[in-house]
């Protein structure tokens, strides 16, 4: 079982959410305008991390 103090709180996961999407745009708009490569590994990565991110805040449990 994972002690409660090692998984992100929602407010955390938002931010790093925010942080994502941010980074994704722009990475999304260099490729778009022709600037990168059409399979940027960065790209790839933060795209991965979203989905863990999502995953995460999925299965956080409502408190209150």
């Amino acid at each position: 079982m994972t002690p409660a103090s090692s998984i992100p709180s929602v407010r955390e996961l938002i931010a790093e959410y925010a942080t994502i999407e941010d980074r994704l745009r722009s990475l999304e708009a260099r490729v778009h305008g022709g600037c990168a490569p059409p399979l940027n590994p960065e790209l790839v990565q933060l795209t991965e991390r979203e989905r863990q991110v999502l995953a995460m805040l999925r299965r956080h449990h409502p408190t209150g």
